[in-house]
C-alpha cells in the first residue's frame, strides 16, 4: 500500500472515531476481542475489520467483516452417530 493511502485511511479512521464517539482504546479492545473470538471458531486469513457508523436516528450501524479459510471442528459439533 502506498504511503499516501495509509495516511488517508488513518485520517478516515480518526474522523470516523470522532464522529461516532469511539475512543482508540475501545476500538482496539473490540478488534482484539473479536479476532480472539472468531479465531476460536475459524482459521482467519486476515484480521477482522470493523466499521461503526452513526445513523441519523442516533443508532449505531456495526459491520464486521472477516474472511476464513476453514471452520474449526469441536468434539461437540461433530455428527453424533445414531443407531
Amino acid at each position: 500500500m502506498r504511503y499516501d493511502r495509509n495516511i488517508a485511511a488513518r485520517m478516515r479512521d480518526m474522523l470516523t472515531h470522532d464522529k461516532v464517539g469511539i475512543k482508540e482504546g475501545f476500538s482496539t479492545a473490540l478488534n482484539n476481542d473479536l479476532n480472539r473470538l472468531l479465531c476460536d471458531y475459524f482459521d482467519l486469513s486476515s484480521p477482522v475489520e470493523i466499521n461503526v457508523t452513526l445513523e441519523e436516528n442516533g443508532d449505531y450501524d456495526i459491520n464486521i467483516h472477516a474472511v476464513a479459510t476453514r471452520i474449526k471442528q469441536f468434539e461437540s459439533t461433530l455428527e453424533v452417530k445414531r443407531y
